[in-house]
């Protein structure tokens, strides 16, 4: 191995989450003092999307797998970086742009939205996946997509309401997530990356029994 690059974000209080009711914020909440107690511990309290984190099928998909269950050599291995940074906002991955790459089944989307991270402007208008695109990216056998963006949907759709828990709700989510493919969202540190080709990449969620999704440890190597 000659060089590791972590693509996680820091988990600390105050950091950037998913603004809605059923996400909770970080809290970190000191325990064990060694001026007092001889050891430093401290309590941490967090949502399962925190972060740089994993999508399990559970997540979408009611009686999907958990993050426990997926198996270990399913979470590295050689990747496809694909640069489209140059996607405006609201852009679209569409199936033309991917048909004619060479693609390794572990994807890595850049978007270049990782300027974004700590700022509400984070979770909006950032590029997505369209339908034609994540149905293509299925039926070539994907096993992992992982990007720097919040998620693989279109950020207009409203997440509140009605439309929760319908077709409309998050359906490039569904998508994939019932298809199997693991879903690695809030990659970092891509702009450091200026030679795309040649990389693994290794995802170690939390094993967590019986969860949805787990923050991760996330790196580039080779």
């Amino acid at each position: 191995m000659k060089k590791v690059i972590d693509l996680t974000y820091d988990i600390h209080e105050g950091m950037t989450t998913f603004n809605s009711r059923w996400h909770p914020l970080v809290s970190l909440k000191q325990l064990g003092r060694i001026p007092f107690e001889g050891r430093e511990t401290k309590e941490i309290s967090l949502g399962t999307h925190t972060g740089t984190h994993v999508d399990a099928p559970l997540h979408f998909i009611q009686g999907g797998s958990s993050i426990d269950e997926i198996p270990i050599e399913r979470l590295i291995g050689k990747v496809t970086i694909i640069d489209f940074s140059h996607l405006k906002e609201n852009g679209a991955v569409t199936k033309k742009m991917l048909e004619n790459l060479q693609l390794e089944n572990n994807i890595l989307f850049k978007f270049g939205w990782g300027k974004y991270w700590g700022l509400k402007r984070f979770y909006k208008d950032y590029p997505f996946i369209s339908k034609e695109a994540a149905q293509y990216l299925i039926d070539i056998n994907t096993n992992i997509i992982a990007m720097d963006t919040p998620s693989p949907d279109d950020s207009r759709i409203k997440l509140d309401g009605d439309l929760l828990g319908t077709e409309a709700d998050s359906p490039i989510h569904k998508m994939f997530l019932s298809s199997g493919i693991i879903l690695v969202e809030y990659i970092a540190n891509l702009d450091s990356i200026s030679v795309l080709d040649g990389w693994n990449i290794l995802i170690m969620p939390l094993r967590i029994k019986g969860a949805d999704g787990s923050p991760a440890r996330v790196c580039l190597f080779k």
